[in-house]
């Protein structure tokens, strides 16, 4: 039973994250806002590799698609590969130091924001491009307001694990 309150744990904290992601923003913050499921898909798969894992990441990466009206499935590919680099080295990444670990998320942040460019049919021709300069530019303050919250997100969702779930080892 309490492998069930434990997921349910795990998913109300993911549907926190994506609530917040939802909220709208002037065009320029929206722009660098960071993704709050990825940073807390990132620190499950970090914390429980056993609970977190490609499924759990593939469904919300479907969720975002639907709540930000992308192209189906590309959100939940993005996480998807995020959350197998996250398993394969996650004993690497969680005995880092915070700043260590904000430093790696700079760089899956600019690969999430680089692979979310791609616009795959020209399906929307106001959306940016991968040609377009100043979406790289903030596409790096994107991946330094990642960092820049990775440490908060990361205290928060330890503070909620300790708190609420109760795992056995």
């Amino acid at each position: 039973m309490s492998s069930y309150k434990n997921k349910l744990y795990i998913y109300l904290s993911l549907f926190a994250a994506l609530s917040i992601d939802s909220l709208s923003f002037t065009n320029i913050l929206q722009n660098i806002k960071p993704s709050f499921v990825l940073m807390v898909l990132v620190y499950w798969n970090m914390a429980l590799p056993d609970k977190v894992g490609i499924t759990t990441s593939l469904f919300f990466g479907l969720l975002v698609d639907v709540f930000e009206g992308s192209l189906l499935g590309v959100h939940a590919l993005i996480f998807v590969l995020v959350a197998y680099l996250c398993q394969r080295f996650f004993y690497q990444f969680r005995v880092a130091p915070i700043w260590q670990q904000s430093f790696a998320l700079v760089f899956l942040s600019l690969i999430f924001r680089l692979l979310l460019a791609i616009d795959y049919f020209d399906s929307i021709p106001e959306r940016v491009n991968l040609s377009d300069s100043i979406y790289f530019l903030n596409s790096f303050y994107y991946a330094i307001s990642t960092a820049v919250f990775w440490p908060v997100v990361y205290f928060s969702c330890r503070l909620y694990r300790r708190r609420f779930l109760q795992l056995r080892y």
